[in-house]
């Protein structure tokens, strides 16, 4: 049996980054569509967190999404990393391209230093599908007005009933073919409580993710890892959840599941030290 001491648990403590919070959330989010699958072209600034993270194994190479939660370190999903075919074997992340432009042909690079996927993770249906990357380089928020932090959804941000936006330049298609976009897409789609989420296996501990469904509009392969977010009452937009599993792409009755960020926030703290905002 693992113990902690009341002393490690105050070293463990997490500190508020003033710079991060004080930017966090203030975009000017505007789903003007409802392709992402049959969502519509971001608009240039809209999504200054959203980046593209590029892996490989072996020779191929794959993409997935995450999200700027600080000024160096990214959220993502543990399966962008973890290959689970004859065992597991780690993808390499080799570069993390984020928003200098919404193209993504015509986007800066940042290195990685270090992918934390978490520990439990074994299977995206059962849960704790997250990862987090840690960039070699701090970035200048301030100097850079197309790279910016999203705050993270805390327990009672995710507003069931309502809606959220996902992006990503993950497959335009639910089937029959590779399409991709060039631009960045965007798409709303309406929150479902996980005790209500249907058609789809979930972990046995619901708490660990969110569903997302509007019929024939879904995120699909490549936007994995990207980020599901929500417009709080303070106006700021908020990380709810992660991209993170479902079957096929788009179809009218089965919903997307994602990994919920809140129940995620202590672990999040303890691995970056910075306290979510």
């Amino acid at each position: 049996m693992n113990t902690t001491t009341a002393t490690e648990e105050e070293m463990k403590k997490c500190s508020v980054d003033e710079v991060t919070c004080g930017k966090c959330g203030v975009f000017p989010i505007s789903v003007v569509g409802q392709r992402v699958i049959n969502g519509a072209d971001a608009s240039r600034g809209e999504f200054p967190y959203h980046v593209m993270l590029q892996t490989r194994v072996k020779k191929d190479k794959y993409t997935c999404g995450g999200s700027i939660i600080h000024a160096q370190w990214v959220l993502s999903a543990a399966h962008c990393f973890i290959w689970q075919s004859d065992g597991k074997v780690v993808r390499v992340s080799e570069v993390v391209v984020g928003g200098g432009s919404i193209y993504a042909d015509k986007l800066d690079k940042l290195t990685v230093d270090t992918v934390i996927t978490h520990p439990d993770f074994k299977d995206v249906a059962m849960g704790d599908d997250i990862a987090l990357v840690k960039l070699s380089e701090k970035i200048d928020f301030n100097s850079n007005r197309h790279l910016q932090p999203i705050c993270l959804g805390e327990e009672g941000d995710t507003p069931l009933a309502d809606k959220a936006v996902a992006t990503g330049w993950g497959r335009l298609v639910p089937k029959g073919g590779s399409v991709y976009p060039n631009k960045l897409q965007e798409v709303s789609l309406g929150l479902i409580p996980a005790n209500k989420c249907k058609g789809v296996s979930l972990p046995k501990n619901k708490s660990k993710v969110v569903c997302a469904m509007t019929p024939y509009k879904d995120t699909c392969q490549g936007d994995s890892g990207g980020p599901l977010v929500a417009q709080i009452d303070d106006g700021r937009w908020t990380q709810v959840g992660i991209t993170s599993y479902g079957y096929g792409c788009a179809r009218p009755d089965t919903p997307g599941v994602y990994v919920r960020v809140a129940h995620y926030l202590p672990w999040i703290e303890e691995i970056t030290g910075i306290c979510a905002c």
